[in-house]
């Protein structure tokens, strides 16, 4: 008999919370549901192990998910209209979709990686991490919304609709961008990709990057569609944040973030 323990399960719930598909299991699962999805329908997961990191790969056109999950349980609400712009346009459609589930090995838990990716973030509040939010989202739309940053697309030559999905201050000058790692962490260096989208944008010349031990790094990104990276000593961790917006002395107007990297490694617990 199988131990209730370690059991791993995944759910598709209606809008009256009925399920209308499951899947059960040990260590890794998959569920084939075979019909469309409707506003309402989303995907519950249920993790009773001791392993709180999961991957999860929840659509066939995104990539795999390595998150912390700290509860038992987590939801994600499938996207429709507005909340369905930043993801292709074959994203959650169709009537069948196949959704994976698995506990992470050590090997992926513990090795050096971009520790900020997170391709089911969402706008929401959330039970699972990593998790970004903004005090301000432009024009509050999708397509400028915080999750935008680490989603994994790093596509910064263009705004607006997939794949050029980003963030911005909306011009606030008290513009805060905040990344939460949900446990403490060791990190070594961030990449910023600026939005590109030139001479439509300009870009931020000053940003302050401020972490949860106190400590503050104020970096000079420069006007490039390349990736700029930005290291420093290690520093143990919970949670990052993005301050003190300055944009440079140009015409254009806009100025945004297409994706955020957090590089380091989680902490094995002794």
């Amino acid at each position: 008999m199988e131990n209730q323990e370690n059991m791993l399960r995944i759910e598709i719930k209606d809008e009256a919370n009925t399920t209308i598909s499951e899947m059960s299991g040990m260590e890794e699962i998959s569920l084939i549901h075979t019909k469309r999805y409707k506003e309402g329908d989303k995907i519950c997961f249920t993790n009773l192990s001791v392993n709180k990191y999961l991957v999860i790969n929840i659509d066939n056109e995104l990539s795999e998910a390595l998150i912390y999950v700290p509860g038992n349980i987590l939801e994600f609400s499938i996207p429709f209209g507005d909340d369905s712009i930043p993801y292709s346009l074959c994203s959650f459609k169709d009537s069948t979709h196949i959704i994976d589930m698995r506990f992470a090995t050590e090997e992926e838990i513990y090795c050096y990686r971009n520790l900020a990716k997170n391709v089911m973030d969402k706008r929401c509040d959330t039970t699972y991490y990593p998790h970004v939010t903004a005090n301000v989202e432009t024009g509050n739309d999708a397509i400028f919304a915080a999750r935008n940053t680490i989603d994994g697309q790093t596509n910064n030559q263009g705004h607006g609709v997939w794949p050029y999905e980003s963030w911005g201050t909306d011009q606030r000058e008290d513009a805060e961008l905040f990344l939460n790692f949900g446990r403490e962490v060791e990190v070594d260096k961030i990449a910023l990709y600026l939005r590109a989208d030139f001479p439509r944008d300009t870009y931020w010349s000053h940003i302050t990057i401020v972490f949860s031990d106190g400590t503050e790094e104020k970096v000079q990104p420069i006007k490039t569609s390349d990736a700029q990276f930005f290291e420093f000593d290690k520093k143990r961790i919970s949670w990052v944040k993005l301050i003190n917006f300055k944009m440079a002395d140009e015409p254009a107007e806009f100025a945004a973030l297409t994706e955020i990297e957090v590089y380091g490694t989680d902490i094995k617990e002794v």
